[in-house]
């Protein structure tokens, strides 16, 4: 049994996506499905890239993400009117 997870475990890290290698606009697109156990590894390839921008590339990335899909800041409108109420 210990041989069997210890081949899972090796197999599931072969196959990890390679996040340093995208650019930051195909890790925006994955935002929302990178698995569970990749999540560290898209965070920190992720916090690379945004990093390597200049501050006028970081500002106007993050101006187009936020026209291209909507506000993403979180409005608060989800109990807005009922407040859970019944």
């Amino acid at each position: 049994m210990k041989k069997l997870f210890l081949i899972l475990a090796i197999s599931a890290s072969l196959f990890a996506a390679d996040y340093t290698s995208m650019s930051a606009q195909e890790l925006s697109n994955l935002r929302g499905s990178v698995p569970t156990e990749d999540r560290d590894a898209f965070k920190s390839a992720m916090q690379s890239k945004m990093q390597a921008l200049s501050p006028e590339e970081r500002a106007s990335y993050r101006a187009n993400q936020n026209s291209s899909s909507g506000t993403k800041s979180g409005s608060g409108n989800m109990y807005k009117g009922s407040k859970g109420k019944r």
